[in-house]
């Protein structure tokens, strides 16, 4: 069986279909009803940073905000105004602190959140001396933190759905960062 014959005995249903650049990123977002999906390739960095133009991008495709409006949790070297927050001090955080917490930070807070945090208990442990964290925790943190209607933006290696009743998901968009080509989720949330 053709995959054309498949496509044809179960249409879906689309209500809506919009194609969105990924610039300055290569590749293309799409939104079907309601849900943002794509695929893009970013350059890699060393030393577990974000990949070229990754931020650019989410400024591009989602409207870009004042810094002091987004909140920056297992910042690492981040350094573009976000309020920062990491557990190594040599990153020179805004707070130093458990992104997965964020105490002496007030509810409703900031309009944006993003986080990328260590990939797995190994580099965790070898690369930024600490426990992996727990992606509800940071979501439940980052959830509380922000205020209705705000996005929030979560890179890890997998297609994380689960999120706190406070979220809804509305995207993921796989993320190939070259040269070595490793697949990166970038899942998104917003605050009901």
């Amino acid at each position: 069986m053709q995959v054309l014959d498949f496509i044809k005995k179960t249409p879906i249903p689309i209500t809506e279909y919009y194609v969105i650049r990924a610039e300055p990123a290569i590749g293309i977002i799409y939104v079907i009803n309601n849900f943002i999906s794509g695929h893009v390739r970013l350059l890699g960095r060393r030393g577990g940073a974000y990949p070229h133009k990754y931020l650019e991008m989410i400024d591009a495709v989602f409207g870009k905000l004042p810094a002091s409006d987004v909140i920056e949790v297992c910042s690492g070297t981040v350094k573009d105004g976000a309020f920062t927050v990491d557990s190594e001090a040599n990153n020179s955080p805004l707070l130093l602190g458990d992104a997965q917490i964020l105490e002496h930070i007030d509810d409703n807070s900031f309009k944006r959140w993003r986080c990328d945090p260590p990939y797995n208990e190994k580099t965790a442990k070898e690369y930024y001396q600490c426990e992996l964290p727990s992606l509800m925790k940071l979501l439940k943190a980052g959830a509380r933190v922000v205020k209705r209607k705000s996005l929030l933006f979560l890179l890890c290696t997998q297609n994380y759905q689960h999120c706190p009743p406070t979220l809804k998901r509305i995207g993921l968009i796989l993320i190939t960062v070259v040269p070595n080509n490793e697949i990166r989720a970038l899942n998104i949330y917003t605050k009901l």
